[in-house]
Order: C-alpha cells, then sequence, then structure tokens
C-alpha cells in the first residue's frame, strides 16, 4: 500500500510538468574568495574548493554564509601607495586622486593616433576626430606603480560602444590606453592583473554577464581576447571572472575553473549527481505528446554521497548511471535502426527528446522505461527482440545535488 501510494503522489506531480528536455550541467555564475576557499555560486547551490583539501563540494546555498569580496577590480577604487585614486563622478573621462594635501582631477588627454585608428576601425568610419569620441573610466585595479582602468569610448554619432583597456603611471603621471576594433557593444566589468598580464572582463551591453576577457601583454603591449574553449574550459558564455592567490576564476554555463599561471586550468563540471540518503532510481515512461511522465517502481539504489553519472535532464527528472546493471528487452527492428547511435553516451539528440523503450521483467511481470543517451549493450539479437544491458534509471532532480567532477 506504501508503495502504491508514493507512486500515485509521484505521478501526480509529474502530470503538472511539462515535458521539456533541459541540460544536466548547472552555472554557478556568483564568485567569491575567503582564506584557502574559493566559492563557485547560484541561487540554490555554492561549490566550495578547498585549497587545504584540493577538493570541490557542492551544499544547498542557505546552508552556508557566502563571503563578499571587498571589490578588487569590480569597483572604482584603487589604492596606490599613500594615495586612492576613484573614478570621477562629476565626469567619466577622469580620476580624482586624494591624499594628505587633498584632492586634484586626473583627466585622461584625448585618443592618440594608434586609438583613434582602433576606434575608427570598429565604427567603420575613417579618420574619425578626437573631438567626437567620449571615454569612461572604470573599474579600476592597482598594481605596482599604476592604476588600470577598464575603457569605454563612444562616438557622438550613436556607434556601439568599444572597450578598451587604460592606465595611469602615478610616478609619471601619465596616461595610457589601447583600443580592439574587435570590442565593440560591451562594457568593462572588472580589472585584474596578474604578474606582466592585465585581465579585463567585459559584458555585452545592458547585460550583466556573458561577454568576453581581454588580456594585454605589459612588456609586448599586445590586446588580445581569451577565448576559454581554446584552453580547454567547457562552454559558449562566460559568466564571470576573478582573481585570487594568482589563479584566475572563471565561470561559464557549462563548467568553473581555477586557473593557476603558466599551468593548464583546473576544471569542473556538474555532469554527475549524489543524494544526500539512500534513494532510488525509478522506472519512468514519456509520453511526448501529451507531456506527461508516468512513474513506476523503484528501480536501481542510489547510494547516499557516491557521485552518478547524469546523461540527460527531461523535465523534473534526470536520469543517471546506476551501479548494476540488469537485462532488457527491445524491438529488434528497433535496435537495428538505432543500434549505431544508442550503444553510445550520446544519442545526437541535441535538445530533442529520443527516447529508446526497454523492457525489463521485475518479479514475472515487465516494465517499461525510456532512455535517453544511456548506452545500451547488445546481449542477443533475435528474429524479433533484442537482449540488451542497461545501466541507467531516473530520480527526481529535487532529490539529488550537483556534484562537480573536476575534468
Amino acid at each position: 500500500m506504501r508503495e502504491l501510494l508514493l507512486i500515485f503522489l509521484l505521478s501526480a506531480s509529474a502530470f503538472g510538468a511539462s515535458l521539456e528536455r533541459q541540460s544536466v550541467l548547472v552555472s554557478f555564475p556568483e564568485i567569491s574568495y575567503r582564506d584557502n576557499k574559493v566559492y563557485f555560486a547560484n541561487s540554490d547551490w555554492v561549490a566550495v574548493y578547498s585549497a587545504g583539501a584540493g577538493a570541490m563540494f557542492t551544499v544547498p546555498r542557505d546552508s552556508m554564509e557566502i563571503p563578499t569580496n571587498p571589490g578588487g577590480g569590480r569597483n572604482c577604487i584603487a589604492i596606490v601607495g599613500n594615495a586612492t585614486y576613484s573614478c570621477n563622478p562629476m565626469r567619466g573621462d577622469g580620476l580624482v586622486k586624494q591624499d594628505a594635501y587633498g584632492h586634484s582631477d586626473k583627466i585622461i588627454p584625448p585618443p592618440n593616433d594608434q586609438s583613434l585608428k582602433a576606434l575608427s576601425d570598429a565604427w567603420k568610419l575613417p579618420g574619425i576626430p578626437r573631438e567626437q569620441v567620449i571615454e569612461e573610466l572604470g573599474p579600476l585595479a592597482a598594481a605596482g606603480e599604476r592604476v588600470w582602468f577598464g575603457l569605454l569610448a563612444f562616438h557622438g554619432r550613436g556607434q556601439d560602444p568599444v572597450s578598451g583597456l587604460g592606465w595611469f603611471d602615478t610616478r609619471t603621471e601619465t596616461f595610457g590606453r589601447v583600443y580592439s576594433p574587435e570590442l565593440r557593444d560591451i562594457t568593462p566589468r572588472w580589472v585584474g592583473v596578474r604578474e606582466d598580464t592585465v585581465f579585463v572582463y567585459c559584458s555585452a551591453i545592458g547585460e550583466a554577464n556573458g561577454g568576453k576577457l581581454i588580456a594585454y601583454s605589459i612588456p609586448t603591449g599586445n590586446l588580445f581576447v581569451v577565448n576559454p574553449q581554446g584552453f580547454g574550459i567547457p562552454g559558449d558564455t562566460l559568466l564571470n571572472v576573478d582573481l585570487w592567490n594568482d589563479n584566475l576564476l572563471l565561470s561559464t554555463e557549462q563548467a568553473v575553473c581555477i586557473w593557476p599561471r603558466d599551468k593548464t586550468p583546473w576544471v569542473w563540471q556538474t555532469d554527475a549527481y549524489a543524494s544526500r540518503m539512500k534513494t532510488w532510481l525509478k522506472f519512468v515512461t514519456f509520453d511526448t505528446k501529451e507531456g506527461l511522465a508516468y512513474v513506476g517502481d523503484d528501480f536501481f539504489p542510489l547510494e547516499a554521497n557516491r557521485p552518478a553519472q547524469a546523461f540527460a535532464r527531461v523535465g523534473d527528472w534526470i536520469e543517471l548511471l546506476s551501479t548494476q546493471g540488469i537485462e532488457a528487452a527491445m524491438p529488434t527492428e528497433e535496435w537495428k535502426k538505432r543500434k549505431s547511435k544508442i550503444q553510445d553516451d550520446d544519442w545526437e539528440c541535441g535538445g530533442k527528446l529520443c527516447f529508446a523503450r526497454v523492457q525489463v521483467s521485475v518479479q514475472g511481470s515487465r516494465k517499461a522505461m525510456d532512455l535517453l543517451d544511456a548506452p545500451l549493450i547488445p546481449i542477443e539479437e533475435g528474429a524479433t527482440i533484442t537482449k540488451v544491458g542497461m545501466r541507467a534509471g531516473w530520480v527526481r532532480y529535487d532529490d539529488v545535488v550537483p556534484v562537480l567532477m573536476k575534468k
């Protein structure tokens, strides 16, 4: 009776959810740190990296207090020696220097020829006059005797703004800047300096995140865009960037990364999930026309605190690798049509739902289950029915915790 009641309740909740495929990967756009720990967070979860243990673990966000970073390169204040530099509140093209002698304005001079050329190329306006360029400074970061800042150049005719990097040498009291035609329609959000490289994270105009990471080599004067994928960091969208103990911290919509200087990036992804207590994977079938999920019996036990690979997420359900295998059956005709794909863990479905329905004998009765992207291993191909081995089942998404696994 208890089992029937449990199945009824789970089925009723599934009826209210629309049937759609979702990503099994969880993003963590917020970055903060304290002492020897780094925190990657979203609205539900916090992934904590402990430098002492060299491990990453995930906990509910409301179970711990996340530190608030002092600002770093996200604000408009930088301290060099005994002086504090801040963005000019009255005009965006200057800094305010404040020290024991009072305060003074440091206004950036008009763009030089090299900067004008880059801006002209970005705006496709050859020979643009200096007086038609308006610049804004910020955010700020200090390193050595320089104040580094993001730059945003505007044109009076309404062309998209162009991002760049600038600096103020506090020793010589001179300004420098560099622009690139690649940096249109993005705005600087953060500046960080590591050894001889300055990083600027720029997000799309009007967006809180999702942009480009610019790197500037101080010795060579080269400005270039860093492509995280080119360094093995998955994700199409860069969500956030920071610096911690000389390590570059990056968050994309698919992964988090700690990138030591002159080393290969350390990358984690949430393609595994775990339960805080022992739970069960279940038989689930889906009706793609009606958008309903039908929930059956308990299938495989999911041991507590043991990460399991995720294959797919559909609505409120996530398909996980089981620690055990079982024999199932499916029509030979369907097997022959799809065996080249369903023996792999990527059935090339994209965002579509292309289930394979299998039948499993449980205590003398046949149980049906839909699978997606879970490998099926052939055991015996018959004239009408093919026996396959399978190791996957479904669990409610709310019953498991995303686990960041190192790649």
